[in-house]
Order: C-alpha cells, then structure tokens, then sequence
C-alpha cells in the first residue's frame, strides 16, 4: 500500500508477524507483538500520566491486524482480537500510531538518537581543560545556563559555577536545578572543614588523594556540588581527573591490566559511626548495556574506602595489585591533574562515577576553610540532559 503523508512516500507491507513501513525508501520492520504493546490510544496510554494501561503480558502471541491505514500523520490499526483476560464484547481495538512515534522507533540508531544515547563524552588532560565559568544568575534563571552545564557535565564531567551567594543553602538550592537532592546518611547536605576526631578524612587538613565518594552505596551518587563558603587558609586546593582518560591510557598502553581492572570485583566498605556500608564492583565497568551507550561506562576508585579482598588466590592478588598499581599511575599523573582554590562564592559540579577528585594539604592555622557539599543521582543529570537537549539539540563541543 502508498501513502503519502506530508512530503514523505510511505509504503507499508504485511506478513505473518510484522509490519513492513518504508519511509522514502527507508525500511523499517515493528513486529505486531511490539505494535499492539505499544498503542499510544487513550484505552492504552492515559492520557495524562503517560504510563500503560496494560501488560506486555497480555499481549496475544498469535494477535494479527485486521488492517493498517494510515490516515493524516497517524496509523490505525484494527487488531483481530482482544488482549488476554479481555472478551470480545469489549469491541474491535483501533490502535493509534503517530507517524513521529514510529519514525522514532525505526531502528535501534533513531530510538537511540531520540534518548540522546548517540553522544560520547570527552576526555581531557590538565592542558585540555579549559576553564569557563557560568555565572550563577544565567545558571538559575536562564535554560541557556542550565543547559550549558549539564551538557558540561556530561561532555567533561566538571563544571564551575561563580557569584554563587555566600550561604549555606545556595549548594542544595543549584543542585535542585537540576533534580531533587540525593540524601544519604551525610544528610541533604554535608560541611568540608577541618574537625577534631572526625569521622571521614574529607574532615581533616590532610591530602586528600583521588577519589569518588560512597563507592560502599548499592547506588552511589552520580553528581557532587561543592560550594566554597570560607576561604582564608594556606594550601587546600582542589584537584580534579578524569579518569575516562586514565582508562584509555591503560587499555592503550596495558591491555591485559585494562581487562583484568573490568573484570576483578573491588571491596569497598564503611566501617565507622555506627555504619556497616558494603559493595563490591570492579573498578572499570564499560559496556554496561542497561545505560544505553551513552553512560555505558564508568570508573569505581577510592582507595581510602576499599575493604579486604577476601577472596583473591596469591597469584591473584599479584596479578590484580600489579594492574592497580598501574591504574594509579595514571591517575596520579600530573599531565592529567586539573587544579584550583575555590574561593568564596564559587561552586564546582563533577560526575561522581567519572571524575576523580581530591585536595591538597592545607595549614588549619593559617586561617578558616568551609565548603557544602551536597549529592545528585545520575537519573537527575540524565534526565535533564534528554530534556534540554530535546529541546535545543546537544552541543558537544559546550
């Protein structure tokens, strides 16, 4: 059968399982299970919520269309017979498919494209960095701003943020830009300052190495805000990696340590202040399919929470500690160190699961040194990113 809706030729051909559509030449092919799944009528898809209103479940194995038209910029499509656990009297089923709908399906690279799954971050070194500050007014008032920062976050995995006001609440309230705050047992929202007896490391005037936080969570958070209230003190400057760079380096220059880092699960744990917090995960994960290609990999490093590897064989833990060891010379590496005081009013945004972050020393004598900190989820900056982007395309160069 031809069609043509707008400017586009569309074709469409049965079988016994599937509908055929070419789109101007293009072919496509939605299996008849999918279709009926999929129905984006009000009897299917409410109106409102936009979730289903049925199962997979009940989706016939054998169901068939009676027939396909295609009519203004929609498909309808008579089914044969009801879902399961539904009867005949409840009528003929007249499903309706917006031709956007399907042409977003086509094919795995268009239902890809649609979720933003098609971009590829971008690794850098010290020299690649390069430092662009986004005011805080543009950042809360302005699309612009905002979508400038969570396509940063995304691209590079660092952002800063300058004329942030000078009080405790401004770190949670541009975080809440973005989504709703990741609360673990820190709270909403956490104080970086040197403490007698504290109970993390981030709590003292010590180096602090590179790092990502609360590795023992199930999920740990996917974004960190820091927001420098207090500034007066000698040292304490903050460093930043990214160690989607390291793991290129390793996979290039040692390929049998990349896969055995992939491969080897990590113990990280919490032990203190009435917390047991436990995880094991290795320390590169790629390809992780569940993600789309997009955020397929991230990077799991915080030697100062790993726990006993209690079930590494000798020859294990050699092999394992050689690929470590490795591993940390390049995040060590100074050619990849990024660094910089915050002062008073600036804030600083990273990925969690990609880059690594740390402080220099610092004198607690010299003067007074506070920073918020607070957390965001992955499926914030995810979510926020799909929408912008939606709407003003994703710029990978931002």
């Amino acid at each position: 059968m031809l069609i043509q809706a707008g400017k586009m030729n569309i074709t469409t051909r049965q079988d016994d399982h599937s509908l055929h559509v070419n789109w101007d030449q293009t072919p496509s092919t939605y299996s008849y299970l999918w279709l009926r799944d999929n129905c984006q009528c009000e009897r299917c898809l409410h109106p409102s919520s936009r979730q289903k209103l049925h199962s997979s479940a009940d989706i016939p194995l054998d169901i068939k269309p009676s027939s396909v038209e295609i009519i203004g910029d929609q498909a309808e499509i008579k089914w044969s017979q009801p879902l399961r656990h539904q009867t005949a009297s409840e009528g003929e089923h007249v499903g309706q498919y917006p031709l956007d709908f399907l042409r977003r399906y086509q094919s795995r690279e268009s239902s890809e494209q649609f979720r933003f799954n098609h971009i590829v971050p971008q690794t850098w070194n010290k020299n690649e960095y390069k430092l662009d500050w986004v005011s805080y007014n543009d950042y809360m008032n302005t699309d612009a701003g905002l979508h400038t920062v969570v396509q940063r976050l995304y691209n590079n995995g660092l952002a800063f943020l300058d004329n942030v006001p000078i009080d405790e609440k401004a770190c949670t309230q541009v975080a809440e830009r973005i989504g709703p705050i990741d609360e673990t047992f820190y709270g909403r929202d956490f104080d970086v300052k040197n403490v007698a007896k504290s109970i993390n490391i981030a709590y003292t005037s010590l180096y602090l190495g590179f790092h990502m936080d609360l590795m023992y969570l199930d999920s740990p958070p996917g974004v960190q805000l820091l927001h420098s209230l207090q500034n007066t003190v000698t040292g304490g400057a903050s460093i930043f990696v990214d160690s989607f760079r390291a793991v290129e380096l390793l996979k290039e220059k040692h390929p049998q340590d990349y896969e055995l880092l992939c491969k080897t699960p990590v113990t990280f744990h919490y032990l203190n202040d009435g917390h047991h917090m436990y995880y094991k995960r290795p320390t590169i994960v790629t390809n992780e399919p569940q993600s789309g290609p997009a955020w397929a990999s991230h990077v799991n490093y915080a030697p100062q929470f790993q726990g006993p590897m209690d079930d590494l064989s000798p020859e294990d833990a050699k092999k394992f500690y050689g690929a470590f060891q490795r591993f940390a010379d390049f995040i060590e590496d100074e050619s990849l160190r990024f660094q910089l005081t915050l002062q008073p009013g600036q804030l600083v945004l990273f990925a969690n699961r990609r880059v690594l972050h740390g402080r220099t020393s610092f004198d607690p004598t010299s003067g007074d040194r506070f920073l918020k900190g607070t957390y965001l989820t992955l499926d914030s900056l995810k979510d926020k990113v799909r929408v912008l982007s939606g709407k003003y395309g994703f710029d990978p160069s931002v």
